[in-house]
């Protein structure tokens, strides 16, 4: 029995982990700086994210049998790496609070608005932590399984919305200044490319149809960008440029327009659905990440029961999400460019 995971399985995993943060404050931001030339903010930000793409397949083809962690260990010198890990786990446990935090109130705001916000957060990180704890494989097999509703639910979002759209509500173009579109297609880099360094805890020996990993990660991560481009079309074209940039989360007030065959209504809630997915999987993998960085960085190598790890760690991310309750993006857009620095210079030690 083959226990690898294919590349392909991979690259559609990472479709949801590209487009992460795109529904929980990506989109307000970039809508806020650079209005109607939010459509060029994310051309460019897809053009530059393609740096940190390849830097992330370069270290992967550094890494055969080991994870980032243990490739971490053997680059640096003994000072250094511990530092360097527990830097990312650290990281990684604010990416994941942040993200819990933000999906609780998306879900909380949009689907669940009698539950306590506790409450949901509770089911939620206990359907999280079980995934997490039953292993990488299953965790990515999980997301091929549902990319079939995200992509049936994704089509009827289009189609049904397109006849709203006014193409008269994405003008004027080029109106806003330059260093608006450059900082805006610069956090949509960071946003929607580093998250996407977590899957290098994953060892490449573990991984089946290596030499197609470059090719399907890049193309993930092309028609990601172009469903966030057409997703930014439609919110400004159906809610204007003003009305986008102030609300929390514009989609969802797209799709209340939304009806099928005429007579099916108010069915925005099952549509807005499909935006869990994305954060929820960014979660499972950071869970995950943080296991394996303790276990490798703190020598846990033979523990036995890890679901226990999995479970320390996620009541640190329910703690620190109901204490500080963190909602800032920036602080995300911080956290995210530090593991990208990381990775930067491990490149560079790697290539040197």
């Amino acid at each position: 029995m083959n226990n690898k995971v294919s590349s392909f399985d991979i690259s559609i995993f990472s479709s949801f982990i590209f487009r992460s943060y795109f529904t929980i404050g990506l989109l307000n931001l970039i809508i806020s700086i650079s209005k109607n030339d939010s459509i060029f903010s994310i051309i460019l930000g897809t053009i530059l994210g393609f740096v940190p793409l390849l830097i992330f397949i370069f270290i992967n083809n550094r890494i055969q049998d080991v994870n980032i962690f243990e490739k971490i260990q053997n680059t640096f010198p003994k000072v250094i790496h511990p530092f360097l890990n527990i830097v990312l786990i650290i990281s990684v446990l604010l990416i994941s609070s942040y993200s819990l935090y933000n999906i609780t109130l998306f879900i909380n705001y949009n689907l669940l608005n009698d539950i306590d916000i506790i409450s949901i957060m509770l089911l939620l990180l206990l359907s999280i932590v079980y995934l997490s704890s039953r292993g990488i494989k299953t965790i990515i097999r999980t997301s091929v399984i549902i990319i079939g509703i995200f992509i049936l639910i994704s089509l009827i979002n289009i189609t049904t919305l397109i006849p709203y759209s006014k193409p008269i509500n994405l003008y004027p173009l080029i109106s806003n200044k330059l260093s608006n579109i450059y900082i805006s297609s610069f956090y949509y880099m960071i946003l929607s490319v580093t998250p996407i360094f977590l899957l290098l805890v994953i060892p490449k020996v573990e991984i089946s149809k290596k030499d197609k990993y470059k090719k399907y990660m890049i193309i993930s991560y092309i028609i990601s960008s172009f469903y966030n481009l057409i997703t930014l079309i439609l919110v400004i074209s159906i809610l204007g440029v003003e009305l986008s940039s102030i609300l929390k989360y514009p989609e969802i007030m797209i799709l209340q327009k939304v009806s099928l065959l005429n007579f099916i209504e108010r069915i925005e809630d099952f549509l807005s659905f499909k935006m869990l997915f994305d954060t929820f999987f960014v979660i499972v993998l950071g869970i995950f990440y943080i296991k394996e960085g303790i276990i490798t960085t703190f020598k846990f190598k033979g523990i036995k029961k890890k679901y226990i790890v999995d479970l320390i760690i996620g009541s640190i991310i329910l703690i620190l999400s109901i204490t500080f309750r963190i909602s800032n993006i920036y602080l995300l857009i911080i956290t995210l460019s530090a593991i990208l620095f990381i990775h930067v210079l491990l490149m560079t030690f790697i290539k040197n």
